[in-house]
């Protein structure tokens, strides 16, 4: 039987908060434990991809950044310091930054890591989604 007292909580509040900070929608619901770890590990594995890329590879300018922005703030925060760190964009190329090495091995591996913390996050994100759209789905895996 269903508690009466329990607040309705809505899915697309804890997918608005799920991008804004990664795990947000998940504490949102109450599961904590969950939360702290996604965000750790999102957010762990963007920053990581980040410092491996020496800071240029989180550019709007780039392909890549439509799955890194589905890692939410954090990646907002670390696109204008990136777009520091690789310098105004070249004239005769549109995307060419005079600091970004796009033949370092590891800067495409760091940016590939910004990628993978994006779409893992729209994966949180739905399951936040999930979780509180569907309680029923919740109850039956519990039986």
């Amino acid at each position: 039987m269903k508690d009466q007292a329990q607040p309705k909580l809505s899915p697309v509040l804890a997918l608005i908060l799920g991008w804004v900070v990664p795990g947000a929608g998940h504490a949102y619901a109450g599961r904590w434990r969950k939360a702290v770890l996604f965000a750790t590990l999102i957010i762990g594995l963007l920053v990581a991809g980040f410092a491996m890329g020496h800071g240029t590879n989180i550019l709007k300018s780039e392909l890549w950044y439509f799955a890194q922005v589905c890692a939410g703030g954090p990646t907002l925060v670390l696109t204008p310091i990136s777009d520091r760190l690789a310098g105004p964009p070249d004239t005769m190329h549109d995307s060419a930054r005079p600091n970004a090495d796009y033949a370092d091995p590891l800067r495409e591996m760091g940016t590939l890591y910004t990628a993978i913390a994006g779409f893992l996050n729209l994966l949180v994100m739905m399951d936040a989604y999930v979780k509180i759209a569907y309680p029923e789905r919740r109850e039956e895996e519990e039986a």
